[in-house]
């Protein structure tokens, strides 16, 4: 079948409603191709109308499994007439709606995550159900323009969106030539998962073989651990007139210690992505500018505490004085019986006073 007969489905459906962008077609002809006449078995994270299964049941006309998921749950009134084709209702990610699909399915060929768009749900998705995807596996990222907008975890440089997961696991599949002492390749994407509370296991990751992007679209695939190397080099031809001695290398294996120690590169011995780092001094300075903030409103009320306080000791020290002046002059009149206890009594004030 060519590449355009996905596209051709498409424009002649007229069961249930579908809804893709023209791009994804034009892609999923190549991407998909080689499933085509095999007894596929594949998963699809949010369907809402349903019409994608049917198309799928017809592209892949030996199709053994397709299993469609949606947290809607008006679609359990979606029903086909392929035995194929199954719905299940639910968060995919909950272990619930997860032990309901594996239990219609242990493994897939294809993963199309379509559900939610949200970074979090589909890095998720993608830690829950990549381990069941075979070797020679497709797992596929829709809608990935969502990555970049706020309202779906996202941003142009947000450090935990979807997108970026993406990009990091492309490092992850070269983890062999970082050449420095990180301990496999979840550690760039530690961050990232520790923030969505998911993980996903070093082995798995080293079955990564490639990361594709298409607008919107993130295609991982799936290939056994020991083929993900660079393998063995090869070399061909007999002449070597401009630079000698690669005809030698012929047959030969790339070697972890070929690759140049990093432990002097700033670049390479971060603990986390600069994103991360960026994103965590800002978190840090906004703390700092809050508690200096609110040590300025203390400032300021105790400031004006003492302004009070000094006010009433001023007014206190004016009435001392007045009375001073009274008893000077009840001194001067000879009023001897009287003086005496308000001078003991004006003495008493200007020690509290001071």
């Amino acid at each position: 079948m060519s590449q355009e007969a996905l596209k051709k489905l498409y424009q002649t459906h007229v069961g249930k409603v579908s809804d893709k962008w023209e791009i994804y077609l034009e892609e999923y002809g190549r991407i998909l191709e080689k499933y085509h006449d095999e007894p596929v078995r594949l998963l699809e994270i949010g369907i809402q109308n349903g019409g994608s299964l049917e198309i799928w049941s017809s592209y892949f006309g030996n199709a053994k499994k397709i299993i469609g998921c949606d947290i809607n749950t008006d679609c359990l009134k979606l029903s086909y007439s392929n035995p194929c084709i199954t719905v299940i209702v639910g968060d995919a990610n909950a272990p619930a709606t997860h032990a309901s699909i594996i239990s219609e399915s242990t493994e897939f060929d294809v993963i199309i995550e379509d559900g939610s768009h949200l970074s979090g749900d589909i890095i998720k998705s993608f830690c829950l159900y990549f381990p069941s995807i075979v070797q020679g596996g497709t797992f596929i990222a829709e809608d990935l323009h969502c990555s970049y907008w706020s309202a779906f975890d996202g941003g142009l440089y947000h450090p935990y969106s979807s997108i970026s997961f993406f990009k990091l696991l492309a490092d992850a599949i070269n983890f062999e030539h970082w050449g420095t002492d990180a301990p496999d390749r979840k550690s760039v994407l530690a961050g990232i998962l520790a923030h969505y509370g998911c993980d996903i296991s070093a082995e798995a990751l080293a079955e990564v073989r490639s990361v594709e992007f298409i607008n919107s679209i993130c295609v991982v695939r799936k290939h056994p651990a020991a083929s993900n190397s660079l393998g063995r080099r090869i070399v061909a031809g007999q002449q070597e007139q401009i630079v000698q001695g690669h005809t030698a290398l012929h047959g030969t294996e790339f070697r972890k210690h070929d690759v140049p120690v990093q432990s002097d590169n700033p670049w390479a011995t971060r603990l986390l992505p600069p994103a991360e780092t960026i994103l965590q001094t800002e978190l840090a300075l906004q703390a700092s500018e809050d508690t200096i903030e609110q040590q300025a409103e203390t400032l300021a009320r105790r400031d004006d505490e003492i302004e009070r306080l000094q006010e009433t000791l001023a007014t206190a020290q004016a009435r001392i004085a007045t009375a001073e002046t009274a008893i000077a002059a009840l001194e001067q009149s000879k009023s001897w019986r009287y003086t005496a206890p308000m001078r003991w009594l004006i003495d008493k004030a200007k020690q509290f006073s001071r």
